[in-house]
């Protein structure tokens, strides 16, 4: 069993809303094809937010069914164009439950998969983001409420990751899934890194970042944690490795892959 990720897939969802304007030509075909190629059915595929430009559950049902009918087992996190998604868990459980790939979610709670231990929250853009690009596919304007609510969020997932792992019977991969970037390329701390940083997770992978804005996102080690970006063009249209599934190791460290 092997861990990927992909973030902001943007299907298209029952509003016809296509992404060649932003010049991701015939999307999500080249996706479909790489997913297909790369991914086996007992592979993980952390989904990491932005999934479908739905802003209604009755819009999102192709969208949902595409990503049924790729390769592997999904655990899905909501990104900030995922107006569908609802606060309400039971709803979402519902809403998911046709779906047999699908092996779980992130809403305030942590996924269990084979080895993998995920928790995780959206996010939000810090106060120590560098300038980035506007626009509907850009940045998302600092707001000190919704970084102290996504804080306490990741915080949530975290503890509950930890109560899975003490009644864990084998060794699990700590996997940190978020939409936002949870650091810049600038290095600054944020209140997202220091939440998920003593959790020591092998990896936490994030998405939100295109075209220019891609260089803004911190991406390699820092603290015994390996930050992977995971953004749909970022990723070049196919699923990003995060672990090879051959140490499993419980804790921190540089994945497999």
């Amino acid at each position: 069993m092997r861990l990927f990720a992909i973030g902001d897939t943007h299907l298209p969802s029952t509003r016809n809303k296509d992404m060649h304007r932003f010049g991701w030509n015939e999307h999500p075909l080249p996706l479909q094809r790489a997913w297909d190629e790369k991914v086996r059915a007992d592979d993980v595929v952390i989904v990491a937010g932005d999934i479908s430009w739905a802003t209604r559950a009755n819009e999102v049902m192709a969208d949902l069914a595409w990503l049924d009918a790729r390769p592997g087992k999904k655990v899905l996190l909501r990104g900030n164009h995922d107006y569908w998604w609802g606060d309400s868990s039971a709803k979402l459980k519902r809403l998911f439950e046709p779906f047999a790939s699908f092996a779980g979610f992130i809403q305030n709670s942590a996924v269990e998969v084979g080895p993998y231990l995920i928790a995780g929250s959206r996010l939000w853009t810090a106060p120590e983001a560098p300038p980035m690009p506007g626009g509907e596919m850009g940045d998302a304007a600092p707001k000190a409420d919704y970084v102290e609510r996504e804080v306490n969020r990741l915080t949530l997932s975290i503890e509950d990751a930890k109560k899975r792992e003490a009644k864990a019977t084998g060794p699990r991969v700590r996997i940190c899934a978020v939409h936002f970037p949870p650091l810049y390329s600038n290095g600054l701390e944020t209140a997202f890194s220091r939440a998920l940083e003593p959790w020591q997770p092998a990896v936490c992978v994030y998405g939100h970042l295109h075209g220019p804005g891609i260089v803004a996102g911190f991406v390699g080690e820092r603290a015994g944690v390996n930050y992977v970006l995971a953004s749909c063009d970022a990723a070049g249209f196919s699923p990003v490795l995060l672990h090879d599934g051959t140490a499993p190791g419980i804790g921190g460290g540089t994945p497999s892959v």
